[in-house]
């Protein structure tokens, strides 16, 4: 039966990597479960919800082979508790594991290893080689996209496409606004087709890259598969064909202007108090030289500020779900961006001056 001994500090590190995945109020009761597996190869971590899967494994000295599945938030919240020490852990009969230490033990009732769904096996040879913050910043710059709900399952995750030998490009769409970025990414992208991400699965995959300078991913016919230091994670695709966004952004604006990045987010965050928390609503009024952030909301008050623009032409007045305009900016390293505008109805246009190949498409909302 399964034994071993570990650091917890160690033990709870990736414990608490894994854990997130499991779902806490799960129809099947071993999906709240981690799965310990002990054997020759070492300890192995994994949890899954069905959809996204994660393996992980640890430093520890093995006593006796098995696998049992624990509670996972219950485990962590014990081995978080503990002091710095070395840990037993052994599985006592039952499907019960017991962890003690020189001054304390805990018993946990678990289920049989054997009730914890199969793991994907996907072939590591679709894999390539990615910077870790080279794909974080991508994700950065487009999971505040996606859309929430969940009955638009194409629009639930992030667009994977190949776009040349070496380049890849991640897109995100909710229907209001669009964000996609390209990177050169030094090399041989393995993907014989866009795929679709859920949000969930590139979330955890961030959790990676924090960890691995350098990771591979790739996909198969129906998973999404990522490997760090010591870390797999495993997710199914979104069965569902992306929209053809490209179609959405426009290829020339009437108007453009440039601004300071920080200056318009601050001023955007301060005329936004005063505004419906439900739909978040500011009009510009931009003409030369200057823009006009006012937000109105009768219950309350209202709000008005000035900030210097680099625009030339007839002046426009156009409203924007402000919450749309402060994610992109947050996102965007630069100091200074364009705008793209060709009138109250038409979708604007938002790129950071510097990194051409990041943009931005907003729907204008009335106000």
């Amino acid at each position: 039966m399964l034994k071993f001994s570990a650091d917890v500090t160690r033990l709870s590190e990736k414990l608490g990597l894994v854990q997130g995945i499991s779902e806490r109020r799960a129809t099947m009761p071993v999906l709240s479960h981690v799965l310990i597996s002990a054997s020759k190869e070492g300890l192995r971590f994994s949890a899954t919800d069905l959809e996204t899967t994660m393996i992980t494994w640890c430093d520890a000295r093995i006593g006796g082979e098995g696998s049992i599945a624990v509670p996972a938030r219950k485990l962590y919240e014990v081995l978080k508790a503990l002091p710095h020490c070395e840990v037993e852990v052994e599985e006592i009969g039952n499907h019960w594991v017991q962890l003690k230490t020189q001054s304390a033990t805990f018993k946990i009732a678990g289920l049989p290893g054997e009730d914890f769904p199969a793991i994907p096996e996907l072939s590591s040879e679709s894999l390539f080689p990615i910077n870790g913050s080279l794909i974080d910043d991508m994700i950065s710059k487009t999971i505040f996209a996606v859309s929430p709900d969940e009955l638009r399952r194409n629009l639930s995750g992030i667009c994977f496409e190949k776009t040349g030998k070496q380049s890849l490009r991640l897109v995100a769409t909710d229907g209001h606004r669009l964000s996609f970025i390209e990177k050169n990414i030094e090399s041989d992208v393995k993907l014989s087709r866009s795929v679709v991400v859920p949000k969930k699965g590139v979330s955890e995959l961030r959790k990676i890259v924090k960890l691995s300078e350098s990771i591979r991913i790739g996909c198969g016919k129906n998973f999404f598969m990522a490997e760090g230091d010591g870390i797999v994670l495993i997710v199914r695709l979104i069965d569902a064909e992306f929209p053809d966004y490209k179609q959405v952004i426009p290829e020339v604006t009437k108007s453009s202007l440039q601004v300071k990045r920080d200056d318009f987010l601050s001023a955007l965050k301060r005329v936004s108090v005063i505004s419906s928390e439900k739909t978040r609503s500011v009009k510009l009024i931009i003409e030369d030289g200057k823009m006009t952030l006012i937000s109105v909301y009768p219950e309350i008050g209202e709000a008005r500020e000035d900030i210097s623009v680099d625009f030339q032409g007839e002046a426009l007045e156009v409203g924007f779900n402000a919450r749309y305009l402060m994610d992109v900016l947050e996102a965007i390293g630069e100091e200074s961006v364009y705008i793209g505008i060709t009138d109250e109805l038409s979708p604007a246009v938002i790129k950071p001056i510097g990194e051409e190949k990041y943009v931005s498409v907003i729907m204008p909302m009335r106000v």
